[in-house]
């Protein structure tokens, strides 16, 4: 276990890439990593790919990392999306010149403690007496159900995601009229930028787990359900899992999200 970073609801943890020791940017709702294009010139190219963000869209160029350290893991021939950090970082006083995303955070049980803001990689499973719910990870990403009244949530578990996103096409389904509470002024890796105003969502829940008040956005995510081939009504956001104070073990091998709020020990 290792101590992370929260700044301005963006998640970061040291890494080394090659000799070189540097911060990541934590982000579970990212099927693969990302590259600052000053770093990406120093690496093999190997094509290019379109990058779906919350906002906008973009082709992106990609690169391979030869090696690349992470809580004690080493991960080899690492694909990346090459992006503009300066911009996207440029209020983070901390190197930062890549993110991580699920392939490499789920390769193993991921430990999230949201009360000592520590995170952690484990072989070991959850112990059996934690709250479980299903887990599904076969898009690439950490989908689970959450319950808001009576209504069923598909949700991503987004660690990159700054403020959680109600997803606009879904929300009259949810029997909801959100209360708009005020707007900023929001950016995605793809480069999209916009003023978005912020909802109050209360009652969200994990199983019999309250979530407290989750600010959100209410965004059309027409264009990433159609890459998932999945319907997705929520995605939930570094805010609401920052202030849950909950350990999140996201187990993608067993298929399983634990949940606790009486220790860190959450292992067997």
């Amino acid at each position: 276990m290792e101590p992370f970073i929260i700044q301005n609801f963006k998640m970061f943890a040291p890494v080394q890439v090659g000799d070189r020791q540097t911060w990541a940017h934590l982000d579970t709702g990212a099927s693969g990593a990302m590259i600052v294009a000053s770093e990406a010139r120093a690496y093999e190219a190997t094509g290019s790919r379109l990058v779906q963000g919350g906002i906008g869209r973009q082709e992106a160029a990609k690169v391979r990392l030869p090696a690349l350290n992470f809580l004690g893991r080493t991960f080899r021939d690492v694909g990346a999306i090459v992006f503009d950090g300066a911009e996207y970082f440029g209020d983070t006083p901390l190197p930062v010149t890549m993110t991580l995303g699920a392939d490499i955070l789920l390769s193993e049980r991921l430990i999230l403690d949201f009360k000592r803001l520590w995170i952690g990689l484990a072989d070991r499973p959850a112990r059996d007496d934690l709250p479980g719910h299903p887990l599904d990870c076969r898009t690439g990403l950490p989908l689970v159900e959450l319950h808001l009244g009576d209504h069923r949530m598909n949700s991503i578990i987004d660690t990159g995601a700054a403020y959680c996103i109600l997803n606009a096409v879904h929300v009259a389904d949810l029997g909801i009229r959100p209360e708009r509470i005020y707007s900023l002024e929001v950016q995605d890796p793809a480069g999209g930028k916009g003023e978005m105003p912020v909802y109050r969502v209360e009652g969200v829940r994990a199983g019999d787990t309250r979530l407290g008040v989750c600010e959100s956005f209410v965004a059309s995510l027409e264009q990433i359900e159609s890459r998932l081939s999945e319907r997705i009504d929520f995605v939930l956001g570094a805010n609401a899992l920052l202030s849950s104070a909950l350990v999140w073990v996201l187990d993608r091998r067993e298929g399983r999200l634990h949940l606790s709020e009486r220790d860190v020990d959450v292992l067997a």
